[in-house]
């Protein structure tokens, strides 16, 4: 039962900070494009803000994603320790 718990825990501050991350970019740097390599770079340091909070973005993306599995796993685990137990 912990151990669901905690990885539900886990899920939830994941995808919050995904939201957090994405509502800040969206809002903050909604402008912001990436450029090639012959142009040069805006020097504000607003491209370095967005490339990190989408990075942000992603690995709270991936985090969730695994403890999702997680979860269905530990579920289906537990379900079965259930079934065995009434047969």
């Amino acid at each position: 039962m912990n151990s669901l718990r905690a990885t539900g825990e886990i899920f939830f501050l994941s995808v919050v900070t995904f939201a957090a991350a994405f509502v800040t970019r969206r809002m903050l740097f909604w402008d912001v494009m990436p450029v090639s390599w012959d142009q040069e770079p805006p020097q504000n340091g607003a491209l370095e803000a967005a490339f990190l909070l989408l990075s942000i973005e992603n690995v709270a993306a991936v985090v969730a994603a695994i403890a999702l599995v997680s979860i269905g796993v530990l579920l289906v685990q537990r379900w079965r320790q259930n079934h065995a137990q009434k047969v």
